[in-house]
């Protein structure tokens, strides 16, 4: 929920740098190491994508572990590691994923333990990042590539994530820019998702939201068996009971690039007044005509049509500030297609 102001030079050439070119940065993410026979299996009857057990060593599945209430417990990655899986975690959320795979793990073969500290997790993204990343393609650090939305544009800026040990990170981060990388702050890097329409663990993913509210369709297999929460999110899908989604908003008005700190919590009125919906984060982006003020936030569902305009309310806002939905973000496309018949 940062923002990068006129007054910051060099966020502003931090941020440009990454979209023209490619942003290294230390991701925050959890690492958790799961080893034992029944591990992809597990998670594969625990979480709402397909996890499957037969993937090769290398793929990497993003999927949902949700309630049986159908909310989100957290967005997770999972990446074959041949004798293990690593399973990426929301920032500090770790210990409730742990909680949440204890609790339904009875006789199966797992073993679970956080690496977080262990290790040093590197974000390597932009459009230059497939060419940069070769590198470290002799590093002795795991590369993964997480997979982007393909309903975008090329798929959208290719991202690749390099985990490595405890204080191995600033000689990767070193061999990075020497290729052509550039550093980047993580206030820049929060700027960058918010961006990128992508949403995060605490402002717009969490118990609060199911995962189509979230926009996360992509990351739900329909086709396969049953997981947890599972009836919940498939009575939404197949009667259209989603109550709200989650939007990119453009802001103008009387908002100035500072009022991105202040913008979060804010409510979205309609013209009569009445409250539509709340903006969950913002930033202010680099632009030659000055920064441009965008964010991301839940709109009741019949107040979401691309290009509808709300008003943004709070006491810290200076006066009227218009916010305009520009999209609806499906972080991994859209719903997936049944799987060709046998």
């Amino acid at each position: 929920m940062t923002a990068i102001a006129a007054a910051d030079p060099h966020r502003a050439a931090e941020y440009r740098a990454a979209t023209a070119g490619a942003a290294v940065f230390y991701s925050p993410a959890g690492r958790l190491r799961l080893t034992g026979a029944d591990a992809r299996d597990l998670l594969n009857r625990l979480s709402t994508n397909l996890v499957d057990p037969d993937a090769a060593p290398g793929s990497v599945c993003a999927t949902v572990l949700t309630s049986d209430r159908g909310r989100i417990v957290d967005l997770a990655y999972v990446i074959h590691c041949g004798d293990h899986q690593l399973l990426l975690a929301s920032p500090g959320q770790q210990a409730n994923v742990i909680a949440f795979l204890d609790k339904y793990t009875i006789m199966e073969d797992l073993e679970v333990a956080d690496i977080t500290d262990g290790t040093e997790l590197l974000t390597l993204t932009g459009p230059r990042a497939g060419e940069i990343i070769g590198a470290v393609a002799n590093a002795d650090a795991p590369v993964m590539a997480l997979p982007g939305n393909p309903e975008q544009e090329n798929g959208g800026p290719p991202t690749y994530l390099i985990l490595a040990p405890a204080g191995a990170g600033a000689a990767i981060v070193q061999r990075l820019e020497a290729a052509g990388a550039v550093s980047v702050s993580s206030a820049t890097a929060e700027t960058l998702r918010i961006a990128r329409q992508q949403p995060a663990y605490g402002s717009e993913l969490g118990d609060a939201y199911n995962p189509l509210e979230a926009g996360l369709i992509g990351a739900i297999d329909f086709h396969k068996g049953c997981y947890i929460g599972q009836e919940v999110i498939a009575r939404l899908d197949t009667y259209q009971k989603v109550q709200k989604h989650l939007v990119a908003l453009r802001f103008d008005g009387a908002a100035a690039p500072d009022a991105a700190a202040t913008l979060p919590g804010a409510r979205l009125l309609n013209a009569d007044g009445a409250a539509m919906g709340i903006v969950t984060s913002a930033a202010a982006i680099p632009n030659d005509a000055g920064p441009r003020l965008v964010g991301l936030g839940y709109v009741r569902t019949a107040a979401a049509p691309i290009g509808n305009c709300l008003q943004a309310a709070s006491d810290a806002l200076p006066g009227a500030v218009t916010a305009q939905i520009t999209a609806r973000p499906l972080l991994f496309g859209g719903e997936k297609p049944a799987p060709p018949a046998r």
